[in-house]
């Protein structure tokens, strides 16, 4: 990424940050219960000022736009933090985008400060694709249903959710502390990840679209997410390579490093090219993102199905070339894997943002 001063110091300021926060022992912990949330790095990045990145000054933000989320988004996948940066600078977006101001500035404000987070309750129960249509129904001004299991979902302050009210399609803010809303964490791949499923029953809500409004503020939501996810799973697998590399030559058998013999060298060359490749369709929906070309929209698909294949390759070569103690449980490599599949769904799985991608270039599906 070609970054200016700004930038360049936040991700020197983020690596020495994660480096020292992210140790073993510590990753390990989050690891052990359902729905753990790392409360103490998220308090620390809190004072950094992270949640305010990619908000404008006009809303008592950093004003490093996306490009510097998308930054801090790379550094904590190099690092396996799991922290709600990404749905807050979503939800944020959206609420000042679309709420009156005047009724919704405290919501906001509390996103920008870190003081509250959120979680993007969008994807459906049966395929892991996002709502269209949403399981989630308005009777009335009440939200009711369950949603997908949702990360961050077991302590976050809000909940942004796409609900059906009819025929009319709503997007939707919700304070989940309140008695019509319960949360079920569940045993996931990655503890980490703070997932639960959303209970609501007649939980009040704020709207914040309706109609073709709404589904439009729906997809860019999702695109934005996509997008700096995209770079948190180029920065994941990064360091699957190297990780990879390092133990390449550091390891011998039959006396030599086994990066010697063609078979690792292979696996290295697939994970070095499916990231470039990974990296290069992330780094233009950025840039078309950043000069208000429509067509962002379809490259952040094109970035998440990327991303996703590099991470999810990068992480299962990593732990064969580590053999047996890949999967250890004092081994890092089976960090990646399960947080290469947990990305890999959170945000519906590659196959419906395929089908993204074809739609926003015009094609109909093959189906």
């Amino acid at each position: 990424m070609n970054e200016n001063e700004d930038y360049a110091m936040v991700r020197e300021q983020a690596q020495r940050f994660l480096n020292d926060a992210m140790d073993p022992e510590y990753l390990r912990a989050l690891l052990e219960a359902p729905g753990s949330f790392d409360g103490r790095t998220w308090a620390s990045v809190i004072e950094f000022g992270w949640p305010a990145i990619a908000v404008a000054e006009e809303h008592d933000g950093l004003g490093l736009g996306w490009r510097g989320l998308c930054v801090l988004a790379e550094e904590s996948g190099r690092k396996t933090a799991s922290l709600p940066l990404v749905p807050s600078a979503v939800a944020a977006q959206l609420i000042f985008a679309h709420a009156d101001r005047a009724v919704h500035q405290e919501d906001g404000a509390a996103l920008v400060s870190g003081a509250r987070y959120a979680c993007l309750a969008l994807a459906r129960t049966d395929d892991a694709g996002l709502a269209d249509p949403p399981e989630l129904h308005l009777r009335g001004a009440l939200l009711h249903g369950t949603s997908a299991l949702t990360p961050f979902a077991a302590s976050a302050d809000y909940a942004l959710v796409a609900a059906q009210d009819g025929e009319t399609f709503s997007l939707l803010l919700v304070a989940l502390a309140q008695p019509a809303v319960s949360r079920t964490p569940s045993c996931a791949i990655d503890n980490s990840r703070a997932a639960a499923e959303l209970s609501f029953d007649g939980a009040r809500v704020r709207v914040l679209a309706t109609g073709n409004e709404a589904r439009t503020a729906f997809w860019r939501a999702a695109s934005l997410a996509a997008l700096a996810t995209a770079f948190e799973q180029i920065g994941g697998a990064q360091t699957c390579l190297e990780m990879a590399r390092d133990y390449a030559l550091e390891r011998k058998a039959f006396g030599q490093p086994i990066g010697r013999f063609q078979a690792i060298k292979g696996k290295l060359a697939d994970m070095y090219i499916r990231i470039e490749l990974a990296r290069g369709c992330a780094l233009d929906a950025l840039a078309a993102l950043e000069q208000g070309d429509p067509s962002w929209l379809g490259l952040a698909a094109s970035a998440r199905v990327a991303a996703t294949d590099a991470y999810e390759v990068s992480a299962r070569e990593n732990i064969q070339t580590h053999g047996a103690i890949g999967v250890t449980w004092e081994a890092l490599p089976h960090h990646h894997y399960r947080r290469s599949r947990a990305l890999g769904i959170e945000l519906g799985a590659a196959i419906m943002w395929r089908e993204r991608l074809l739609a926003e270039s015009g094609f109909a599906s093959a189906a």
